[in-house]
Formats: structure tokens, sequence, C-alpha cells
């Protein structure tokens, strides 16, 4: 059986002061602290691309052992913000960059906040489908190349990073069921416009607040689990009153979900394997992941110790 072996993050040096950009913005300090939750933003370089955030991953994750890139037979990475447009597909730069063999197979997927748990499921699936061991899956989604400089409601939140995640056939965590949902008329709520991320940010906590508890009661429900089944909660790490109310809303103990974005921001897809990083070497019995965002898109799994 496939699963997460392990975890590892790039968050970049570089990081600018939140509450120096309200100011700038004329925003109060306070609702900047204590609403969206973020002191530091983590900014990727000019010169640094996702394939180098992710290779920076990669080594964080070679530091803690178990990965040969010989055995590796699959590479999959997460993003909407890619090196050179997307083409070459960034999984081939970073194939190439970590210097794979040729019988693995890389693609890309182009999903934004649910993405990690969307990913998990789809290169478990493939390696599964295909006889395949060991697989790296990287996230990534640099949303400062495209913030407009002017607009507080997303300058204020989006931070970089990167993380990978090793899917393999020992593994510490397995998938016990998942739920995916899609509402493509609500798009408009976060999309690019003329090259630019442009947000409205009362109909995607809306959506928060209202789809996502939802979800996580049917995944519960079809797992024969409640709540109180429920070891921790991994959420998309959105805003801090975003998930207060998403967490207050779901019925989940605040101290079975963390809130832990102050020095990171929201990091799209790379959000939730941060959270799990942390973790991974004390995790509970249950676990369930949530990511929602873009799209609108939103997802959720479960995921138990492998006995």
């Amino acid at each position: 059986m496939l699963g997460i072996e392990n975890v590892a993050s790039y968050i970049p040096e570089r990081k600018i002061d939140n509450l120096e950009q309200a100011d700038k913005f004329g925003a109060d300090r306070e609702f900047v602290e204590k609403k969206i939750g973020v002191l530091k933003l983590p900014r990727l370089s000019e010169d640094e691309s996702v394939a180098y955030a992710c290779v920076e991953a990669f080594k964080a994750l070679s530091e803690k052992g178990g990965v040969e890139l010989e055995e590796i037979d699959c590479l999959v990475v997460c993003t909407q913000n890619p090196d050179r447009d997307g083409l070459p597909h960034n999984s081939a730069i970073l194939h190439a960059e970590l210097g794979l063999k040729d019988e693995c197979a890389c693609f890309d997927i182009g999903l934004g906040c649910s993405g990690y748990v969307y990913g998990l499921s789809i290169i478990e699936s493939f390696m599964q489908a295909n006889g395949l061991k060991r697989g790296l899956f990287f996230t990534c989604d640099p949303y400062s190349r495209i913030l407009d400089p002017e607009d507080k409601n997303t300058c204020l939140l989006f931070g970089d990073a990167a993380t990978v995640t090793l899917i393999s056939d020992s593994p510490k965590y397995v998938k016990a069921g998942a739920k995916f949902s899609t509402r493509g008329a609500g798009r408009e709520a976060l999309e690019k416009v003329d090259g630019k991320l442009a947000m409205n940010g009362r109909a995607v906590f809306n959506f928060a607040l209202m789809d996502v508890p939802k979800q996580i009661k049917s995944l519960l429900e079809s797992q024969e689990l409640d709540v109180a089944s429920i070891d921790l909660f991994l959420l998309h790490q959105g805003s801090r009153f975003m998930l207060e109310n998403t967490i207050k809303r779901a019925g989940i103990p605040s101290d079975k979900a963390p809130i832990e974005l102050s020095e990171t921001g929201n990091t799209v897809s790379s959000s939730i394997p941060i959270l799990l990083e942390k973790r991974i070497r004390d995790l509970p019995g249950l676990v369930l992941m949530s990511g929602f965002g873009v799209g609108l898109s939103w997802a959720s799994a479960i995921y138990k110790q492998n006995s």
C-alpha cells in the first residue's frame, strides 16, 4: 500500500514585515495581526525559481534520510505559477535539476489551495495503477509573482514556500477516505485578471465557512466516524479569522486544529504539508486534512497510521 513516508519544506529567508506593509496601505495593525494573523511573509527572490525552491525542499528531505534518487520513479509538481510559463512542465525542469533517471514519470497539476489533498490522491493512484514504488510530490505556488502591489487584500495575505512529500510503499500514513468538490461557477471569487491576482475576500470567506464544514461532516459520516474520532485536523491556512470560524462551524475543538500562519502567510498548496512536517514524527492515529480555495475547489481526506 502506498502513502506518506516523510515531508520537508523550504521557506525563503527573505521576509516582508506585514505590519510595515499595513502601515503602507493605511491598514489597522491590530486587524492584520488578529484577523489576518500574518506578521511575516516569505518571498522568493527574483533569482529563486519554483524549481530552485523545490530542490531546496528536497535537500531538506534528504537530510532526514531514506531518499535514494535512483529509486524515485514518479515526480509530480503542484503549481499554478510555474517557471517558463509552464513550457516545459515544471516537473521536467525539476527532474533535470535533481538528476533523476529517465525511467521516471513526471507531470504537473494546476491546483491551488486544495492542491495538496488532490495531489496526494493523484500521485498515489497513478503510482498504484502503474506499479511504481517511490515518488516525490512537490508543492510550490509563488503567488508573489502575480500580486498587485497596490492591492492590500492580497499583498497582506500570501507567502511563498515549497514542500516535498515522499510517497512510498513503506508509508507512515495511508489514506482512509476522501471527498472532492468543485464549484466552477464561483471561480471569479479568486482569479487572475490581466496577469494579477484578484480576490473577493467576502465570497471566499463565505465559501469556506459554509462548504468546508459540510464536506468534513460528509467525509466523517462516510467513514462512520465523528469529530471526536479524529486526533488532528490540518486545515489550509487561509487567514486566522477564516480558520477560526471554519473550525468553530465544523465543531472541531480548537486544540485539535492548529493555526500557524503568522510567519508564513497563506502558502497555497504548501500550507497543509508545512503543518504536517512539524508533526509527522509524533502524529496520532487519525488525521483529517482539508484544503479549499481557488476554483472554487475543496478537498478533504483522512489519513491513518500504517499498521
